[in-house]
């Protein structure tokens, strides 16, 4: 079993079947350029067996706390170096932080956000206004 996010083997099973799995000579080399520049994945081998749990899992539901779905998102290059450097400058937290804030102005009207603010803040009133001193 592999962690995905930092792509450490959490058990090991060499004693597991081995698959013949034929590719093209352009994956070859793509493969064998990844593996060089990620020593992390130390060879062919490792790093299939982490892309396909990371391939399987991503194809799952992803449900976050917030009942919020996850999906992968191609980004254009050049818009991705200008959100990364938003990140450098403290502007955002994280790159996807960046985007759920975009995606969120884009598509929830300004007044949806006012009423929600405005019913929190008044559920928050309620209940200091119950506690004593």
């Amino acid at each position: 079993m592999y962690d995905v996010q930092d792509g450490s083997e959490v058990g090991t099973e060499m004693d597991g079947e081995r698959i013949s799995l034929r590719l093209g000579r352009e994956e070859l080399e793509l493969l064998d350029r990844f593996v060089e520049e990620h020593p992390e994945f130390s060879n062919r081998s490792r790093l299939a067996r982490i892309a396909l749990h990371s391939f399987i899992e991503a194809k799952g539901t992803q449900v976050s706390e917030t009942n919020a779905k996850e999906i992968p998102v191609k980004i254009p290059r050049a818009a991705l170096g200008f959100i990364e450097g938003m990140v450098r400058a403290g502007i955002y937290n994280s790159v996807g932080g960046a985007i759920e804030d975009c995606v969120r102005k884009e598509f929830v009207p300004k007044e949806y956000l006012e009423d929600v603010k405005k019913k929190i803040f008044e559920t928050n009133r309620e209940i200091l206004e119950v506690v004593p001193d």
